[in-house]
């Protein structure tokens, strides 16, 4: 009996070693998620057509600009919200919402796509614009 309890406490600090490891892991992985220590992020809006994509805005991101952008597609508008360092697809008639879905975007590559409205928006910095 004694035994089992000694095997069973030593599981449970291998697991939370384990846990800890995968959490402070994790942590230093989003950390290095390509963030920009440039400053000069900008949201840009792209249609999406068969030879590729076509810029059609950019936002320069900076603290307290605020904006909103229509963009019209195939299946109607699509609405682009910046929040200072931050940009989102607020609202699209595409019928799963799965752009809306995607939330703030705020680190570089960070992207939103609405396929059925062929448009997206991308953060990018000045050295990958257009990857």
């Amino acid at each position: 009996m004694r035994q089992k309890s000694k095997q069973n406490l030593i599981l449970a600090i291998a697991l939370l070693v384990f846990g800890g490891g995968l959490i402070l892991g994790g942590k230093f992985l989003l950390n290095q998620r390509g963030i920009s220590t440039d400053s000069n992020l900008k949201a840009n809006v792209y249609e999406l057509t068969p030879e590729g994509r076509k810029l059609v805005k950019t936002f320069t991101l900076t603290e307290g600009a605020e904006d909103t952008f229509e963009f019209h597609g195939k299946l109607g508008i699509t609405i682009v919200e910046i929040d200072g360092l931050r940009a989102r697809v607020k609202s699209s008639p595409c019928p799963d919402q799965v752009c809306v879905q995607f939330g703030w975007l705020s680190l570089n590559s960070d992207f939103s796509a609405c396929l059925p409205n062929s448009m997206m928006v991308v953060i990018e910095d000045n050295h990958n614009i257009g990857y």
